[in-house]
């Protein structure tokens, strides 16, 4: 009883935080500083219903991408975000794409940008920030995520159409849809690998969780089957998306 109440608020606090913005709609603004060594700059950064743009009065760092011209976008806690382009860094760093980081100075991330940009990008999507979801859990477990330097603690929550890692650190939680997912490993009784695409260009992170009891009978093979379906339906939701979208 006293994990569930806690996993709870947990979770309610994170969306409570992650929802002090803006409108509840497009476009969403937020006033941020573009983060880089030298001659930083300021601005606001608008996530519209076609695409992404920095505005700045910095003509040289303004800029504005579509969505599918974005490699990966990184909302790294409520009050960070990064976004990987395709764009070059130059002629010495042989063909490097740019990464614009930016730091929200204000209103925080909110629980609708994240659903909206969710819903906008088929990319794999980095969010430490709960969006809106609905829905009774099919499993939870508590857990240590093992990192270099300093682990966080958290609740690893199984739902039908995502995975959570809950965590009372900002910057520690993350929301995977299962798409987002390149693969899940049972390393033995008490610890669990995700690995993820984080980082673009199809990198991966693997998050290795020590787990605080024995994992829920039926959790594993749940997560694994719905990170590997089967081909046929991946097939289909790939026929469907081609459809949706009118793409060849």
């Amino acid at each position: 009883m006293f994990r569930h109440v806690f996993t709870t608020a947990i979770a309610a606090t994170l969306i409570s935080v992650a929802s002090v913005s803006a409108a509840a709609g497009p476009p969403f603004e937020l006033s941020v500083e573009r983060d880089r060594l030298f001659g930083g700059s300021a601005g606001t950064l608008a996530f519209t219903a076609d695409g992404i743009e920095y505005r700045t009065s910095d003509t040289g760092d303004a800029r504005r991408w579509a969505y599918d011209e974005v490699k990966q976008v990184q909302i790294l806690s409520p009050t960070r975000i990064a976004v990987l382009t395709y764009e070059d860094r130059g002629r010495w760093r042989f063909g490097a794409d740019r990464t614009f980081e930016f730091t929200i100075v204000g209103e925080a991330v909110s629980a609708e940008l994240v659903t909206f940009l969710l819903e906008r990008i088929e990319r794999p999507v980095v969010t430490a920030v709960m969006p809106q979801y609905s829905g009774e859990p099919l499993f939870r477990v508590r857990a240590k995520h093992q990192r270099q330097g300093r682990g966080s603690d958290g609740t690893l929550v199984l739902y039908d159409r995502q995975l959570l890692y809950v965590s009372e650190e900002e910057d520690a939680s993350r929301y995977w849809r299962f798409a987002d997912i390149f693969s899940v490993l049972k390393l033995d009784r008490y610890r669990l690998q995700v690995t993820v695409y984080e980082g673009g260009s199809g990198n991966t992170r693997a998050f290795v969780f020590e787990l605080k009891s024995d994992l829920p009978e039926g959790f594993y093979d749940a997560l694994w089957a719905r990170v590997n379906p089967p081909a046929l339906q991946q097939g289909r939701t790939v026929d469907t998306r081609l459809a949706t979208t009118g793409r060849e």
